[in-house]
């Protein structure tokens, strides 16, 4: 039995709009289960954000921030973490007007220090929480996550001075700008 052209058309404009329908039917079934294989993200996300209270300046005002809790006192490899926090923020383009970058202490500033950090990157906001409350908030984030608080340095903060993603001290840098930018690229669609 052949089937004319017509029938073949009509089979066609069947198939057409009743292939998605099917489709849909079948993801929406208990027989299609998709479970993604994990988080993209490289960071601890923070579940449910928590917000952190800051004494900071307008300049800090609706933007991404990049928070990293300085040591004290700040050796040679939380200079070295500082530096890749610069390239981080040099790194991310068209977005680098939407990010800060702070550096958060319990101590009053220390001149030197203060120098020597603007020597590397003149962009960084220096924060001094000298009630430590931020520095409380981020020992809970960090015991919710299970993370030494000396383990965790650094964390990105949505515009509302919401802890989003936690970082270990020893955290690649390439993987904190993944996350950022996915971050970024995702406000910006929001925001159309």
């Amino acid at each position: 039995m052949r089937l004319s052209r017509q029938q073949l058309t009509l089979i066609g404009i069947f198939a057409l709009f009743l292939g998605p329908l099917l489709l849909v039917m079948l993801m929406r079934s208990s027989w299609w289960q998709y479970q993604p294989s994990g988080m993209k993200n490289q960071g601890y996300l923070v579940q449910p954000p928590q917000p952190l209270s800051l004494n900071y300046t307008d300049s800090l005002d609706g933007k991404w921030l990049i928070l990293y809790v300085l040591e004290s006192p700040c050796d040679q490899s939380c200079i070295d973490n500082v530096t890749e926090l610069r390239q981080i923020h040099r790194a991310s383009g068209r977005h680098g007007e939407h990010l800060r970058i702070a550096l958060l202490s319990d101590m009053p500033n220390d001149p030197d220090l203060r120098s020597r950090l603007e020597a590397i990157y003149p962009e960084f906001n220096f924060l001094v929480d000298s009630e430590q409350q931020a520095l409380g908030t981020l020992e809970n984030i960090n015991a919710n996550l299970e993370m030494n608080s000396a383990d965790a340095r650094t964390y990105i903060l949505d515009p509302m001075f919401n802890v989003i993603l936690a970082y270990r001290s020893n955290a690649n840098p390439t993987d904190i700008h993944k996350d950022l930018k996915r971050l970024l690229k995702w406000a910006d669609q929001e925001t159309k």
